[in-house]
């Protein structure tokens, strides 16, 4: 086995991770992808800057209506803690993974997580998805609004 990471290719079925959410209950990833498909956006931890603004970013962009429907779903590394931390700062529904995130082909580099993001239909096919290590580049608001077109 090479231990090699890949994400899901587009229209291959993004994996129903188990998660928690700030309160500590339990669900899976598909449990949150509503009838119109789901942005899902997997933080580098729950503190990083970018990956809060990258957060923010999506928060304007449901309250605004440019997701057409679709959920938009945080989800950050850890437990239940973690998750709270990031529910403080938005209204958005936020879960975490625990050490879940390589289950959908975000590895680490040396020690720093990948953070990605995804678009998925309703039935959790990839439309869309975009992950780095530098979670500069793990969110474009452009390829987000493409993909629920």
């Amino acid at each position: 086995m090479s231990g090699t990471i890949t994400l899901p290719a587009l229209g291959d079925t993004l994996p129903n991770i188990p998660l928690v959410d700030a309160a500590g209950g339990t669900s899976r990833l598909m449990d949150g992808i509503g009838d119109h498909g789901a942005v899902v956006f997997f933080m580098r931890t729950s503190t990083c800057t970018v990956c809060r603004a990258h957060v923010r970013e999506l928060q304007r962009m449901s309250d605004a209506g440019l997701l057409r429907g679709a959920s938009a779903i945080v989800i950050t590394p850890g437990g239940a803690v973690e998750a709270a931390v990031v529910a403080r700062r938005t209204t958005l529904r936020v879960f975490a993974s625990g050490e879940r995130h390589r289950d959908v082909g975000l590895g680490r580099f040396l020690a720093l997580q990948h953070s990605g993001t995804f678009v998925v239909d309703a039935s959790g096919r990839v439309l869309a998805q975009r992950a780095s290590a530098l979670p500069t580049s793990s969110f474009s608001r452009r390829e987000i609004l493409s993909a629920l077109g």
